[in-house]
Parts: C-alpha cells; structure tokens; sequence
C-alpha cells in the first residue's frame, strides 16, 4: 500500500510537469496503464458472489484508477475493508495511508486518456481470512477460480475469456465517466513446443477484438486505441523464455536471435491493413 502510494503522487508529479512545461509545444498525451482482470461472481444469483466481484474490481483495477480517474483518493471499498481489518488487528490506524487534501486535489484529472492491459477473467466468491493476517488478499476476501470450459493458454493465470473484455471496457465506461480508452495491452500465449500456425492466437485476437468492437458500437465506450502484446517472443517476468505471447517466434538457443513470423503476424496485419476482419470468402478488405 505504501507503494501504490507513492507510485500514484509520482505519477501526478509526472503528469504535471508534462502538463505545465511540455504539452504547449509538443502537443502530446500522458496517462497511466492499470493491468486488470474482469471479474465476475461465481454464482451470478449470489448476493456475496455479486459483492465479492466488486471488491475485486475496485481492489484491482479501482486501487490506483479512482484517485486518478475519480476524486484523488481511494474508492470507499478499500479505505473501509483495510480500516477494519487494521483496527481489528489493533493497530491505531488503517495500514492503506491517507492523501491529504491537497495531494487529492493534486492527483485528480491526471490523465489525458485510460491505459489498459487486459488479458483474462476469473470467477469470484467471498472468502474470510483470519482477523490476525495482514495482507492485500486477506483485505480484498476474495477468493477466484476459473470454469473448466474455458480455453486454456500457455499460462496458468490466462484463460481465454473474451466476453470479460467488453465488460471490463463498459465497466471503466460507467464507472469513470467514459474517458478515452486505449488498449495497451492484450495478447495470449504459449509454451512447449513450438508451432508456427497458432490457429488459437488468432482466434483470441479475433474473438478478442470484436468484444471491443461491440464495446465501441453497442456500449458507446470510447476506445481509442488497440495494441496486441505483443510483437516477438520475449523475457515474461518470471515465466521466463517458457511463456510466449508473440507474433514473431524468436529462437532464443541461437545467439543471432532470427525472427520468423507466427500465422497470428499474417493475421494480425490483415485486420490492420483492413481496419476490419478479412472475409474468409473473399479474402482480405
């Protein structure tokens, strides 16, 4: 939390002083990218299921959009959940720190537009940890699972969800008073061995983009921007080399590291070059 803290005023300076000294003559946009999964109850007739999605939303995605995006401090879910679990756990005060007044009204409105990175969805229900664990987890009292259907990828953590997409995109829509959206993230990925036609990335890039072409045309959100995560194979945090999302296949056991383009980079282009999907009669535009 002290972290997250701080990460938000820094961000709020950055934006400033882009703001005051940069923007006039350079004519740019600044903002923030929040990573966030869609969450949605595990039981959709389930009141603790309904509330346990929301606490995810705003634990996740809420953390560090509604200082920027809303009033300069931290939604009321988090400030209350983590007050009472600190006062509980007989501590004088809340473990999430305070902004003062004028560092709200310093972070409010730091954003020219919303980054996003989104990948996948999970199921969620109410979870009650022990009064003496002190954690981001045991705060948020949720717990999340994944429906067996679900495709799987080349991550534990990534199922392919593409309807989460659309609302997660509606969500910041209703929630944030429909800021300009870009998407800096999306992508999915494999591991083992290595196959060139990776009909499944260009399925998820397809089933993917259209749930944000309905966001767009049926749900009025302002999306202004959509980029693919991501062009090669590259370092995954801790996954390593074994985890790869690119478009381009990169042969990490040969020092001159060659480049072959996956099915997904014809694809992937063909929706660019078209501003739309190719038609599998007629062929691409």
């Amino acid at each position: 939390y002290v972290v997250g803290h701080n990460l938000i005023k820094a961000h709020a300076e950055a934006w400033h002083l882009y703001n005051e000294t940069y923007r006039a003559r350079q004519g740019g946009l600044i903002s923030i990218t929040i990573n966030s999964d869609w969450a949605e109850p595990r039981n959709p007739h389930s009141q603790a299921d309904i509330e346990a999605a929301t606490r995810l939303m705003q634990f996740f995605l809420g953390w560090f959009a509604h200082p920027i995006y809303k009033n300069g401090d931290y939604n009321e879910v988090m400030k209350r959940r983590i007050r009472e679990r600190s006062l509980a756990q007989g501590l004088s005060k809340s473990r999430l720190p305070e902004f003062t007044e004028s560092e709200k009204q310093r972070i409010k409105g730091t954003y020219d537009y919303f980054g996003l990175n989104h990948y996948t969805t999970v199921l969620t229900y109410n979870l009650n940890y022990p009064k003496g664990v002190m954690s981001y987890d045991s705060d948020r009292g949720v717990a999340t699972v994944t429906d067996r259907s679900w495709t799987r990828s080349g991550s534990t953590w990534l199922k392919v969800t593409p309807f989460g997409f659309r609302k997660i995109l509606k969500w910041i829509k209703e929630e944030y008073n429909n800021p300009p959206i870009y998407v800096t993230e999306n992508g999915v990925s494999e591991r083992g061995a290595f196959q060139f036609n990776d009909t499944w990335r260009m399925h998820y890039f397809r089933t993917y983009i259209n749930e944000a072409l309905k966001a767009i045309v049926l749900d009025g959100v302002d999306l202004r921007g959509y980029t693919a995560w991501t062009l090669m194979d590259n370092l995954e945090w801790a996954a390593g080399y074994e985890e790869k999302f690119g478009l381009y296949h990169v042969n990490f056991s040969d020092p001159a590291l060659p480049r072959r383009p996956k099915a997904s980079a014809k694809y992937y282009s063909q929706i660019i070059n078209c501003n739309g999907f190719p038609d599998p009669a007629t062929g691409p535009h």
